[in-house]
């Protein structure tokens, strides 16, 4: 693989995962507060 190609791929692959990252992230705080809220109503 020459340097060219790999520099695109780095290009494509960066937003990508950082995309993913957030998404997950995001996915994992809207989990927890929901948990929380179930957790909460039970105990009050």
């Amino acid at each position: 693989m020459n340097m060219e190609a790999g520099s695109l791929l780095l290009a494509w692959i960066m937003p990508l995962a950082i995309f993913a990252f957030w998404g997950l992230g995001f996915y994992a705080l809207i989990l927890v507060i929901k948990a929380l809220k179930i957790y909460i109503d039970k105990n009050s």
